[in-house]
């Protein structure tokens, strides 16, 4: 009986050296964290941080340029308000005769209203006609920047003498007009083709 207890005291003994031997060769001796093996050709720790996400509030990488809405913005053509621009553009002059633009009027409706003046020196005065009214509202017409035309709604000719000859005297002046229904944005050109008179190019309101 002593015997064997021996035995067993003997084997636990070396139990407990062999079991604490591993247990300080696993703490002291073994691989340390974060060694590279050489068939991988990289560390686990730094395969986890080529993965990781940004930190918390960084700004993720971008691929875009510029803001796609902010690219495709266009600043609104800028709306001229109502009133009266007097101006002097010479639309005819044969030496005797001579027809002026002299406004360009926006009105409350939203038109615009051409202003001309003509005027006549020659001895027997100057000879003119107005159309009829449906021809008259094509005679004339707005070339806008983009090549729109536009035709007059009303003119002085289809109010006041609509289809009349009739004969500017010497030394008369005359104040004609024609209603355009359309605003030329503010700072715009346009032109302006009269009858047969000429045409007026590089207006602006």
């Amino acid at each position: 009986m002593l015997r064997k207890h021996l035995v067993e005291v003997i084997v636990g003994v070396v139990v407990a050296v062999l079991g604490a031997a591993v247990l300080a060769w696993l703490k002291f001796g073994g691989p340390e964290p974060g060694s590279t093996d050489p068939d991988l050709g990289s560390s686990v720790a730094d395969a986890l941080s080529d993965s990781a996400p940004p930190a918390s509030g960084s700004p993720a990488p971008t691929t875009g340029g510029a803001d796609p809405a902010a690219e495709g913005s266009t600043a609104a053509p800028q709306s001229a308000g109502t009133g009266l621009r007097p101006t002097s553009r010479l639309l005819y002059d044969d030496g005797a005769n001579r027809a002026t633009v002299t406004g360009l009027e926006v009105t409350t409706e939203g038109k615009l209203r051409v202003r001309l003046r003509y005027q006549s020196s020659a001895a027997n005065g100057w000879s003119l006609s107005c159309p009829e009214p449906a021809a008259d509202l094509r005679s004339s017409r707005l070339t806008l920047a983009g090549g729109k035309q536009v035709y007059p709604v009303d003119t002085y000719c289809t109010s006041q003498r609509p289809g009349e000859d009739f004969t500017l005297r010497s030394g008369a002046v005359l104040e004609s007009w024609g209603v355009f229904p359309v605003v030329p944005p503010s700072g715009s050109e346009f032109s302006l083709t009269w009858y047969d008179l000429g045409t007026v190019e590089g207006l602006k309101l």
